[in-house]
């Protein structure tokens, strides 16, 4: 740190005030300090977080990541849903007294991308992802079982991340067959949280996986068997089931046999060259017209309806000949359930 003396050798040599010199000094060290504040504020506020040690003032943090009422999958469906319904569906697998219990405390809980849950100590994510992760920026994750299934376990930047092989299904697929939980010690650094994520999974696995079907063979374009499936709407489907309802409304609406039709394992369907396609994150949505009350957009390469307010979220896509409006308007209604 410069002294007196060297602020007056400064201004001899300048030959400017020495005054001048140290105000300077001082403006700098005035902006340092304020962005100093700056960066602790927007570190402290960061995704509705709080100082550490407290639970949050605002819960959740966003209004769209409240729990709401989702169904809950069997068997290995979990590996096939949409990342929002797979994070309601984590968030909601086991109850709220079963997550204090586990993290010891009282629990908050909100759903995004992924199951984010905070309690005084641990800051917590939970989500579905397509592989285990086969290096970190520390080397190699440590292996280990978790409910009898292969884990990996690092730990990054005092986050303890531990992904767990529910299924075996080959990466890039269309399937996220893999738990991940992440926890973080928001106070003190504890030796605890390597043994919460294991029982947090543990918990997860159980509640998330009750007996149920098996996910079907995924084919090299991701093509499945067609089966039959009681009419629904698409909301929260797993991705397959997804695909078998667009069969058989495409059938109907076609007036044709629906076992012909040729699903995909991502929610979509082909029959007599005609596709229909769902989306969970869409392109935006300019509409044209309203199909079933919903914008939709109609141009020459078919006929994109909107789902949800959100122009740039769920969609159903048609392709193929013929008029593609009518055909939405007799299959939308019945995907979109009441």
């Amino acid at each position: 740190m410069a002294t007196p003396n060297d602020y007056r050798a400064i201004a001899r040599k300048t030959d400017r005030p020495m005054w001048i010199w140290a105000g300077c000094a001082l403006t700098s060290v005035l902006l340092l300090f304020g962005v100093g504040i700056f960066v602790a504020i927007t570190l402290l506020n960061k995704g509705g977080t709080s100082a550490e040690g407290e639970l949050p003032e605002t819960w959740p943090s966003k209004p769209e990541n409240a729990l709401r009422p989702v169904l809950m999958p069997t068997g290995e469906m979990v590996a096939a849903l949409t990342s929002e319904t797979g994070a309601q569906v984590l968030c909601q697998a086991i109850p709220e007294q079963r997550w204090e219990e586990i993290l010891g405390g009282r629990t908050l809980r909100e759903a995004s991308g992924s199951c984010h849950a905070v309690t005084a100590q641990f800051d917590v994510t939970a989500q579905m992802i397509p592989a285990l992760p086969e290096s970190t920026s520390r080397g190699l994750p440590t292996r280990t079982t978790v409910a009898g299934k292969l884990a990996v376990i690092a730990t990054e930047m005092g986050t303890i991340s531990l992904s767990v092989e529910l299924i075996e299904v080959a990466p890039h697929k269309g399937a996220s067959p893999v738990l991940n939980v992440a926890v973080r010690s928001r106070a003190v650094k504890t030796p605890e949280a390597e043994g919460k994520a294991k029982a947090l999974a543990e918990a997860l696995i159980a509640g998330a996986m009750p007996p149920g079907p098996r996910l079907p063979k995924i084919g090299e374009d991701g093509e499945i068997a067609p089966q039959p499936v009681e009419a629904g709407p698409l909301k929260d489907k797993p991705l397959p089931v997804m695909s078998w309802l667009l069969c058989g409304e495409l059938g109907r609406a076609l007036g044709v046999p629906a076992d012909k039709a040729k699903p995909t394992f991502f929610a979509s369907c082909e029959l007599n060259g005609t596709t229909a396609d769902y989306s969970a994150l869409s392109s935006v949505v300019k509409p044209t017209t309203t199909i079933a009350g919903r914008p939709a957009q109609v141009n020459g390469r078919g006929v994109v309806v909107q789902l949800t307010e959100d122009p740039v979220g769920q969609t159903l896509k048609f392709k193929g000949a013929g008029d593609l409006q009518a055909l939405a308007e007799k299959m939308v209604p019945p995907l979109l359930g009441p």
